[in-house]
């Protein structure tokens, strides 16, 4: 197996060589990526994603074409994802726990291409090829829940913030800063990621290029949904964070669920939460190659 993964690393290597070797062919590529968006973590069953919940992405693509097979890409993308209990309740402890969240999801990443069988981008050479890429992503998210108001159930306070999409990370639901728990710090809503993935793309003339392209995003955080260790007394959350730290911490009762107690399980901190884009990309060579000609 050790041979065999270095066998392929020593062939990437001299194909990228070859590539330096051929940069006078360099052409820059500039368009639009267009797709969705999905997660999967505490929210989602066997962190796996839920595929009818993918929301619309979209955003910008930039590639530098080296040689045939190595392409440094940049991307700014936005996405939305989403996730919650109740499109799983077949599962009773789903369904007791009854949580859920949306975020949007702005990421700005660069990285590279490996074109695996040689990407020439003319029309009038081999035009094709699938790839395989990897970039570091600097991403931003801000899980948010909304707050459906029940006189039985909460605070009089928050009846003018019925319907209302509330902000989580702020309310530390986990007993994040509060005196009981001072040292456990609330969860940067900007953070780092790795995305990795495949794709294939397809020169249309000498200056158009279609491609599809899908990654999935490595995380270093379990807090994208804002689910994570266990459940912490009302009265530490809500004495810290106010009323609605304590209603939306614990929704179990808003289904007629028994209300959870300190420390019972919420979430599982040992899986990191990861993200998703998947899309088609549009590209228009600005610079390099033949004199750009604008017809259409």
């Amino acid at each position: 197996m050790i041979k065999k993964i270095l066998y392929i690393f020593l062939l990437m290597s001299s194909q990228m060589i070859q590539a330096q070797e051929n940069k006078k062919g360099s052409t820059l590529d500039f368009g639009l990526y267009l797709g969705g968006s999905n997660y999967w973590g505490d929210l989602t069953k066997d962190y796996q994603p839920l595929w009818n919940k993918t929301k619309l992405a979209g955003g910008l693509i930039a590639r530098y074409n080296v040689g045939p097979y190595l392409t440094f890409r940049g991307t700014a993308l936005y996405g939305r994802i989403e996730g919650a209990d109740k499109y799983l309740d077949s599962d009773p402890a789903r369904k007791r726990r009854n949580l859920s969240f949306k975020s949007d999801i702005v990421e700005f990443s660069i990285g590279a291409e490996w074109n695996i069988i040689g990407y020439e981008n003319t029309r009038n050479t081999f035009g094709w090829s699938p790839y395989l890429f990897g970039s570091v992503a600097v991403f931003r998210f801000n899980p948010k829940a909304q707050f459906k108001y029940n006189a039985a159930l909460h605070d009089a306070s928050l009846q003018s913030q019925d319907g209302d999409w509330i902000e989580l990370q702020p309310l530390g639901t986990e007993g994040q800063e509060t005196t009981t728990f001072n040292d456990k710090r609330r969860y940067a809503l900007t953070q780092i990621s790795i995305p990795l993935g495949v794709g294939s793309k397809w020169q249309l003339n000498d200056h158009w290029a279609l491609g599809i392209d899908f990654g999935v995003r490595k995380t270093f955080t379990d807090y994208i949904d804002d689910v994570s260790t266990v459940y912490v007394d009302d009265a530490i959350v809500g004495g810290a964070n106010g009323a609605m730290s304590v209603a939306l911490k614990d929704r179990s009762m808003e289904v007629g669920q028994i209300k959870y107690e300190n420390n019972e399980s919420r979430g599982n901190a040992k899986n990191k939460d990861w993200y998703l884009m998947g899309g088609i990309t549009l590209t228009y060579r600005i610079l390099g190659g033949k004199q750009p000609c604008f017809n259409f």
